[in-house]
């Protein structure tokens, strides 16, 4: 039976003894329980704080790490007096050189323009002239093309008819018989070639005869010389051919079909949806002119290899030529040091070894490439960074803090005493410089702080570096032929040791987990005991309560007895 179940305790007697077994056990878990509680998120406290130390440890490694691979001495960088005219990238270990360079032209993509703009983009750029009929015959002076009696009605520029009779009755029944008729017929009288309006007239596909009829006017394009079936009782069907639309890249050709009355946004469509597109885009652009919509078409690529001829053009929509008109070359064009090349991109890195030239504009620039001696002083200054994280993240947290009257929580570890580790780490000596000029990090301009932290002198690091860089790689990466393990190398590897599963980090860790268990042990330990304790009190209480209260009652029995004979001998007379 706990402590607080039975919450009548006291009642027969009136004492508060339900209150007394609850201080009493208040005050044996405040002198008992409380301080191992204590000491427990002292040493949670303690596990948070190495685990601090152990990701600057990390830290500290990763930037040794980097010192010890010879790609950090072989970054280089690359610089161009006028970046209007080119900029370049190098990769590490490019040879140190120099070069002058003059852009006489710059890759270009090949491009078309309309030569007129449309009011809208859903004019006509096929605007039929013509109509064919979709079969032939074999003898076009004796095959039957009007069967019946009927007509043909023709109708040129939107607004002229040609009604022609067709038809045995009026003897035009042959394909000969219907050119004749069209091209005699009393309304068929016009400005054209041959003083028509339209001209009828057979042609050969296939060994078989078919008929055309068409503009008289030869070349004649656009709505005044639109042609159209409006009537037709031949045997024919007639309907406007498809034009074609061919061009060229490279080796490449492509021949795209045009209906006719394909609007201009269509023909974008067709040449961009085209499966056989080799790398051109047509486009629409508003050029601001009252008639402002023009047809582009320009190569997705620059450089010759990407040069568009066009083949065959619509005739309702000429393209001129823009970029590599007249045959100018769309290759990049400038010299190195006075040779000359050409290029198909604005970018390559096939001229400078280990560099990646952008071409920006003409001109000329100087380019140099050279050792990136920023990057390596800023790789030296973060792992001295580094080291005083480590050292002031632990001296804060060993250091006696007057406010709280104790040593840090990490003072009771064998991590107080890293800090003079790592300061003998960061002063030994390395003897792989040949030339003696660099075999520690005071030849680079490390100076001591009072505080355990180190700085390193800026202009000294770069003069260093400037001046014996071949000895400050020596430092950092040793020398196996001689034997002699680089400085960065042996930061790493101690680091490693430190941080290794069985190192001394770890071990600290364990240390701290393994007590955290032994109090949580001995908390439950002591608080089985506590409850046993306070079951027996809570049965003695109420033992006791039982008899206090049997002792009122027999208090209050003789008292009402005592009463009652009193009252009996005070009445008697």
């Amino acid at each position: 039976m706990g402590t607080g179940t039975i919450s009548s305790i006291g009642i027969g007697s009136g004492l508060q003894l339900q209150d007394i077994l609850d201080q009493l056990r208040e005050v044996d878990d405040e002198a008992i329980i409380a301080p191992k509680q204590e000491q427990i998120t002292e040493y949670q406290d303690q596990l948070t704080e190495i685990s601090a130390v152990e990701n600057k440890l990390y830290t500290l490694k990763s930037k040794a790490l980097d010192l010890s691979l010879s790609s950090s001495f072989l970054s280089r960088t690359v610089t161009s007096s006028d970046e209007d005219v080119l900029t370049a990238t190098v990769i590490d270990g490019a040879s140190e050189q120099s070069a002058t360079i003059v852009v006489s032209a710059l890759a270009q993509k090949s491009s078309w323009m309309a030569s007129s703009g449309a009011s809208s983009t859903d004019a006509i750029v096929y605007v039929p002239t013509s109509v064919e009929s979709s079969s032939g015959v074999a003898d076009p002076a004796a095959d039957t093309v009007a069967s019946t009696d009927g007509t043909l009605v023709i109708t040129f520029g939107g607004s002229s008819t040609i009604t022609v009779d067709v038809g045995p009755t009026a003897g035009v029944t042959t394909m000969n018989d219907l050119v004749n008729a069209i091209n005699t017929d009393s309304e068929n009288v016009g400005s054209g070639d041959n003083g028509r309006l339209v001209t009828a007239s057979t042609f050969v596909r296939d060994g078989l005869y078919y008929l055309r009829i068409e503009t008289d006017t030869s070349g004649g394009t656009g709505e005044a010389n639109r042609v159209t079936i409006t009537s037709n009782d031949t045997d024919l069907t007639l309907s406007a051919p498809d034009k074609t639309f061919a061009y060229q890249v490279g080796d490449t050709t492509v021949t795209v079909d045009v209906a006719a009355d394909t609007t201009l946004q269509q023909f974008v469509d067709l040449i961009n949806d085209d499966t056989d597109n080799p790398g051109i885009t047509a486009s629409i652009i508003d050029d601001g002119t009252t008639s402002p919509y023009r047809l582009v078409l320009q190569a997705d690529e620059t450089g010759e290899d990407y040069r568009i001829s066009l083949l065959t053009q619509l005739p309702d929509m000429p393209l001129a030529e823009q970029a590599g008109s007249g045959g100018s070359s769309l290759n990049a064009q400038f010299t190195v040091d006075g040779i000359s090349y050409q290029r198909q991109s604005n970018s390559f890195n096939d001229v400078i070894s280990g560099v990646t030239i952008t071409l920006q504009g003409t001109g000329t620039s100087s380019l140099s490439v050279s050792a990136d001696d920023d990057t390596l002083q800023t790789m030296i200054t973060e792992l001295v960074e580094a080291y005083n994280d480590v050292v002031q993240e632990i001296q804060t947290n060993v250091a006696w803090d007057d406010e709280e009257e104790k040593f840090g929580v990490l003072a009771s570890t064998t991590l107080r005493d890293l800090p003079y580790d790592l300061q003998n780490l960061m002063t030994q000596q390395v003897t792989a410089d040949s030339d003696g000029n660099i075999q520690t990090l005071f030849d680079l301009g490390l100076e001591f702080n009072r505080d355990g932290t180190i700085t390193i002198d800026a202009d000294s690091l770069s003069s260093a570096i400037q001046n014996y860089r071949s000895g400050v790689q020596a430092f950092f990466l040793g020398d196996d032929d001689a034997g002699v393990t680089g400085f960065a190398d042996r930061v790493n590897e101690r680091l490693r040791t430190l941080l290794a599963a069985d190192g001394q980090v770890d071990a600290e860790k364990d240390a701290a987990d393994a007590r955290i268990s032994d109090l949580e042990a001995e908390i439950a330990a002591q608080t089985e005991r506590l409850d046993k304790k306070y079951e027996l009190l809570t049965k003695q209480f109420i033992e006791l309560d039982r008899y206090m209260n049997q002792m009122t009652s027999m208090s209050n029995f003789l008292s009402s007895q005592f009463d009652s004979l009193s009252s009996m001998w005070g009445g008697k007379k």
